[in-house]
């Protein structure tokens, strides 16, 4: 299926997970040509083209020329874009009109809502658009459901048992209520004598000195508890080998699945969750996955405590990165 493709790759730097995806095409046998999809990787970059990409407009155009210009001279099978956040509606026409023979393919690994303001504009450009949001797709019956995906040091984890030392482990950004409900968390840990680690990343200071002015989930919140360089990949691995449930915390306007709910999965840990849909999927076991309440979280000792239990290896597999990339390209 891939062996021999060329595929032109367009990805923000999605903490490291768009490097996986490109090796994981690599290994299959493909050619990839990987760009990040915004101009800068810069906080006001991200900022602005969140808040509206018409004022990006040059930078962008310049940004996408160059690239069109440089790769004009491939005949790509295939254009990927992950959530399409830099590009706008004129240059992804002019790509498309470079490449006519390519299909154009769009991941969508965050809602709708939470995507940059013209993005249903660029929909009708794509042959194909998945979602890992199941409550996007059942309002656009033009996608396609697709979870996201573990990587195969995440499934490595599970097949070495390691003392634990933590009971309940969190590590992410510190979006939306995220700082509140980990404060929860940490103080139920406390109450419970309980052990846990908790490690929440803000990408620049300046974020945080804006919530802190402006948010009132901000109110108590310090500047060292948060960290402004994250974790290695190899770091994260660490620390979830040794825990023996994982905090995951979803945006409230998402139903679908963060990468982390995939990577406890592939880890074979226990997760407690935020994210109700989730007793929707085919792996949901309650023994292995507790949805705790964000006003008042609490979790049975009996589940903290309690140990994994292995699921279907086929339902395993299907989250695994390599089946990712076959449904995605298929």
């Amino acid at each position: 299926m891939f062996k021999g493709k060329k595929i032109l790759f367009f990805s923000a730097n999605f903490f490291g997970y768009q490097n996986e995806i490109k090796n994981g095409l690599v290994r299959l046998g493909a050619h990839v040509d990987f760009y990040d999809e915004r101009p800068k990787n810069t906080f006001w970059t991200k900022a602005l083209i969140r808040l509206d990409k018409r004022i990006m407009k040059p930078r962008i155009q310049r940004y996408y020329s160059n690239i069109i210009e440089s790769t004009s001279q491939t005949n790509y099978d295939y254009v990927l874009f992950l959530k399409a956040e830099g590009i706008n509606l004129k240059m992804l026409n002019k790509l498309r009109n470079t490449q006519p023979q390519a299909k154009f393919i769009l991941f969508m690994w965050d809602s709708i809502k939470n995507s940059s303001k013209d993005i249903k504009e660029l929909f009708p450009l794509f042959d194909k658009i998945l979602s890992f949001d199941r409550k996007d797709v059942e309002r656009n019956t033009f996608m396609f459901f697709r979870p996201l995906f573990y990587v195969d040091d995440y499934k490595n984890i599970g097949e070495i048992e390691e003392e634990i030392s933590y009971d309940i482990t969190f590590i992410g950004t510190g979006h939306t209520d995220r700082f509140a409900l980990v404060s929860k968390i940490k103080a139920f840990c406390n109450n419970n004598d309980l052990k846990g680690y908790f490690f929440i990343y803000l990408q620049d200071l300046k974020i945080y000195l804006v919530r802190k002015l402006f948010k009132r989930t901000y109110k108590n919140a310090r500047r060292r508890d948060f960290s402004f360089n994250p974790l290695t990949k190899n770091e994260i691995i660490g620390i979830i080998k040794k825990s023996n449930c994982i905090l995951d915390i979803q945006r409230v306007v998402q139903s679908g699945l963060t990468m982390r709910t995939l990577e406890v999965l592939g880890a074979r840990k226990k997760l407690i969750t935020t994210n109700e849909d989730i007793v929707n999927y085919d792996f949901f076991n309650p023994n292995n996955i507790y949805v705790v309440d964000r006003e008042n979280p609490r979790v049975p000792m009996e589940f903290i405590k309690g140990k994994y239990q292995d699921i279907d290896k086929e339902i395993y597999e299907k989250y695994s990165i390599n089946s990712w990339l076959q449904e995605v390209f298929k």
